[in-house]
């Protein structure tokens, strides 16, 4: 079953979760390389370890653990501050900068919350 972000992301298709719930360090090792280059403009950071590479999922409760460049995600933020499930809630949805700017790089997490929208409508 899913388990979408706030952003619209599949969280149960990242292999961080993934990596955390089968405590795959092998997997947990290709990850931080990985992200260490990719999210090193929203982590501040390009030499994130193993040992960072667990997460519980975006939408996890405070004490839960989140990968650190959910826990700086000003979506994340914003959606928990508006007690939204999904930004798919926010009449903002279409005019939000942070959304669209995101949704350039992530086609998909823009169609999920696109179907949310138009489902949670009927």
């Amino acid at each position: 079953m899913p388990m979408i972000a706030y952003c619209g992301l599949d969280c149960s298709k990242c292999p961080t979760l993934l990596a955390t719930k089968t405590n795959d360090r092998t997997l947990q090792e290709k990850t931080a390389r990985e992200w260490s280059l990719q999210f090193a403009q929203f982590t501040g950071r390009n030499d994130l370890r193993a040992e960072e590479m667990v997460c519980d999922g975006c939408t996890a409760d405070d004490k839960a653990r989140v990968f650190l460049g959910c826990r700086v995600c000003p979506m994340r933020r914003c959606a928990r501050d508006h007690k939204f499930e999904t930004c798919a809630e926010c009449a903002e949805f279409e005019n939000c900068g942070q959304l669209n700017g995101f949704f350039t790089q992530a086609q998909d997490a823009k169609e999920r919350l696109t179907a949310l929208r138009k489902n949670n409508r009927r």
